[in-house]
C-alpha cells in the first residue's frame, strides 16, 4: 500500500509544530526576569486604565446634564361634529 503524499503532509505538519514550539521558547531570559517584566507591564497597563477612568469621570462631572422636559399630554382637537353633538346622547339612559 502506498502512502501517496501523506508523508509530505506529515513532514510539513511536524515542521510547523516544531517552529511553533521554537517560537514559544524564543522568549529568552530566565523565568524570574520574565515574571518581573510581565508584572511591570501589567501594572503600567492598570495605571493607564485608572488614569483614563479618572479623566472620563472628571469630564462627566464638569459637563452639564441636559434638562429633560416634562412630557405634557397633547390635547385632542375637537372637530365640528364633536362640538355639535356634545350635548346629544345616542343611547337612552336607564335608571
Amino acid at each position: 500500500m502506498s502512502r501517496g503524499d501523506q508523508r509530505d503532509r506529515d513532514r510539513a505538519k511536524n515542521l510547523a509544530k516544531q517552529q511553533a514550539k521554537a517560537k514559544s521558547q524564543a522568549r529568552g531570559g530566565d523565568p524570574l526576569q520574565r515574571n518581573s517584566s510581565d508584572a511591570a507591564a501589567l501594572e503600567a497597563k492598570i495605571a493607564a486604565k485608572k488614569a483614563k477612568q479618572e479623566q472620563e469621570s472628571a469630564q462627566q462631572a464638569n459637563s452639564v446634564a441636559p434638562v429633560v422636559r416634562k412630557k405634557v399630554p397633547t390635547m385632542k382637537k375637537d372637530s365640528v361634529d364633536d362640538l355639535l353633538s356634545a350635548g346629544l346622547s345616542s343611547a337612552k339612559r336607564v335608571k
